[in-house]
């Protein structure tokens, strides 16, 4: 016969316990198939209060615990199960999990143990309560019923647990020599939702602060800039991503009832749209796969990776250098910061009503560019000054203007070094370039 089939109730049939028992396990059995249906991992804690005093004692216990076991069976310390006796914790133990754990039921085994005895396998325990009749019209009559606890133990990840369904509640790091016992605050023991560990509220509300402090610096910058090149399209992108998911972790930190595995869908689908915009290869590393009994594991390198994208600086890459025309063909460019000369590049933009070609190939031979204390030398002199060579491109940190040619200085020789004790740029054009416009740029490398 099947352990779980209904039973066929008939008139006249002599009612026994075993018909009673075979319907709980047909409802049983009903409402937790349709459960597992409704979504993946539906098994987790909903609640955890470790007893911290006992641990300083060497024991471990819990105060209240509730949640579903991933057999589907609910259970909820001290409401409706008494709490395990507290656990004496070995001396050698460390790096250990401590497990919540419930005797599994077998087809045709001892469900319920009636005497108080502590070797069974049974999974209930007979309790003897009274109850009163709840139909007011029965003058509140009692009567004295046998009701099942639940019978909950703890386990070490060393101690054997076959024949049981267990839950990780709390790592155990260490037992120090005074035997007090110290427990991983890192670790996240399988969860149903968010609220019911620490860890998991932290990252969702981290998470939303990154976002949100990156979302309003961003925003500010976008709308004061007035430049309109590649990189500030690349700030836009950005400022959408932040955008879209920065109302949703509000929503979820707020309500704190989102299952871990959603939480970790978004945090991947975050670190994905932020590698298209922050990785060199434009794509997401390889994340390990959800594991709803290890969420230490799964979650730790997915928020590494969005800690690490949402906490790079966030300054313009490309700054524009004011260029000031004096007399005799020279043009100034103040530099405040001369740490920029170590991990800048330096690009000046120029356009004539010269053919863009004869730009290109003329305008390099015909500038001298070094500090500004010294171009007056360099213009009497036959040296070139800091070399610039064209790009065939824009850079795209800058603006890109059609008419326009791009030249990079090249960050060697005795100029560029003596730059490095120089207020700023000088740059002296000794042909003949009618209509003249030059902008000087400066774009910080990123690394990431």
């Amino acid at each position: 016969m099947s352990w779980d089939n209904r039973v066929v109730w008939s008139e006249g049939m002599f009612v026994l316990p075993q018909h009673f028992q075979q319907a709980d396990r047909y409802v049983e059995r009903l409402v937790r198939a349709r459960v597992a249906a409704l979504r993946s991992f539906p098994w987790g804690l909903t609640g955890l209060e470790i007893n911290r005093n006992l641990l300083a004692t060497g024991q471990f216990a819990v105060t209240r615990c509730s949640g579903v076991l991933e057999d589907g069976t609910p259970f909820s310390i001290p409401d409706d199960a008494f709490p395990p006796p507290a656990f004496e914790v070995p001396e050698n133990t460390r790096d250990c999990i401590v497990y919540l754990t419930l005797p599994i039921v077998h087809p045709g085994g001892v469900e319920v143990e009636m005497d108080d005895v502590t070797q069974t396998v049974a999974r209930y325990s007979a309790l003897e309560v009274e109850v009163g009749d709840s139909v007011g019209s029965a003058g509140g009559s009692k009567a004295r019923l046998h009701l099942g606890r639940l019978r909950l133990r703890y386990a070490l990840e060393t101690d054997p647990r076959a024949d049981t369904v267990s839950i990780g509640l709390a790592r155990i790091v260490e037992v120090r020599p005074d035997r007090s016992v110290v427990l991983d605050d890192r670790y996240i023991p399988p969860s149903l939702t968010a609220a019911a560990s620490p860890v998991l509220t932290g990252f969702l509300t981290e998470l939303h602060g990154l976002l949100r402090q990156r979302a309003v610096s961003l925003a500010g910058r976008v709308s004061e800039s007035g430049v309109k090149g590649v990189a500030e399209f690349a700030d836009y992108l950005l400022l959408l991503v932040l955008n879209r998911y920065e109302p949703v972790l509000a929503h979820l930190a707020q309500i704190g009832a989102i299952h871990p595995e959603d939480f970790f869908r978004t945090c991947v689908q975050i670190a994905g749209e932020l590698a298209s915009i922050f990785a060199k290869s434009r794509r997401p590393p390889e994340f390990p796969v959800y594991r709803h009994d290890d969420l230490q594991k799964s979650f730790a390198p997915v928020m590494s990776e969005l800690r690490h994208a949402l906490t790079m600086m966030i300054d313009s890459a490309a700054t524009p250098l004011m260029l000031q025309q004096t007399k005799f063909g020279i043009w100034y460019a103040p530099l405040t910061d001369r740490t920029m000369l170590s991990n800048t590049s330096f690009v000046l933009a120029v356009k004539s009503a010269a053919a863009v070609e004869t730009l290109r190939a003329t305008f390099p031979g015909q500038v001298k560019i070094g500090p500004g204390d010294q171009i007056r030398d360099l213009i009497t002199s036959a040296s070139r000054g800091i070399h610039i060579r064209a790009l065939p491109v824009a850079p795209r940190q800058i603006p890109y203007h059609a008419g326009k040619v791009y030249f990079e200085f090249e960050r060697n020789g005795p100029q560029w070094d003596a730059m490095r004790s120089s207020g700023g740029f000088a740059i002296h054009i000794a042909g003949d370039f009618p209509n003249i416009e030059m902008d000087l740029w400066a774009i910080r490398e990123v690394t990431s």
